[in-house]
C-alpha cells in the first residue's frame, strides 16, 4: 500500500514539475506550415504601396510594366524570384530562403540580391492561404522602400518630400500557378 502511494506521489510530482516547462514557449513559435504544402511556383498578382501621409496608394505592379514575375519555393526551403527586366530584356533573379511559420512563411532575401527593385524588404512574413493557394503580405514595409526606386516607378511623387527609406503599407500577393504546381 505504501509502495503504491509512493508511486502515485512520485508520478504526481513528475507531472507537476513538467507542467511549467510545457506551459513555457520560447520566442520562436513552432512552425506549423508544412514546407511541402507551400513549395511550388507562384505569380505576383498584387504589388501596391501606400506611403504614409496624404499620398495615394500606388499600383507598383502596373508601374513595373512586367508581365510575369514568378516566385519559386522549393522543398529545400530555397526561394527565388525571376522576372525579365523590361528595359534591358535580361532576366533578373532574386535569391533567398524561407522557413515555415504559424501562419505561413518568412521569406528572407540574400543581402546582395536586388529585392529592393520590387520594393521588397529583406525579411517578410507572408500568410499562406491553402484554398486559393496564395501568399499574402499586407503590412507596414519592415525596411520601408527605396525612395529612389519609388520615384522611378511613380514619377508623380517627384515633387514630394519623402523619407529615405520611405515608410508605408506594402501589399504583396503571390498566387500559386496551377500549371506549374
Amino acid at each position: 500500500m505504501i509502495q503504491a502511494h509512493r508511486r502515485k506521489v512520485v508520478a504526481a510530482l513528475a507531472f507537476l514539475l513538467a507542467l511549467p516547462l510545457s506551459a513555457c514557449t520560447d520566442s520562436t513559435s513552432p512552425d506549423v506550415t508544412d514546407v511541402a504544402a507551400v513549395a511550388g511556383t507562384y505569380n505576383l498578382t498584387v504589388l501596391r504601396f501606400d506611403p504614409q501621409g496624404v499620398l495615394p496608394d500606388q499600383d507598383i505592379l502596373a508601374a513595373l510594366g512586367m508581365d510575369n514575375i514568378e516566385l519559386t519555393l522549393t522543398s529545400a526551403r530555397a526561394a527565388q524570384v525571376v522576372y525579365r527586366d523590361p528595359a534591358t530584356q535580361l532576366f533578373v533573379t532574386i535569391q533567398g530562403s524561407f522557413r515555415p511559420t504559424v501562419e505561413g512563411i518568412r521569406l528572407e532575401w540574400a543581402a546582395n540580391s536586388p529585392y529592393p527593385e520590387l520594393l521588397f524588404s529583406r525579411r517578410m512574413n507572408f500568410t499562406f492561404n491553402v484554398v486559393p493557394g496564395t501568399l499574402v503580405f499586407d503590412a507596414e514595409a519592415p525596411d520601408g522602400v527605396s525612395r529612389a526606386r519609388l520615384l522611378e516607378l511613380v514619377p508623380d511623387f517627384q515633387g514630394e518630400q519623402l523619407l529615405d527609406p520611405t515608410p508605408g503599407r506594402l501589399r504583396v500577393t503571390f498566387a500559386r500557378d496551377p500549371a506549374l504546381g
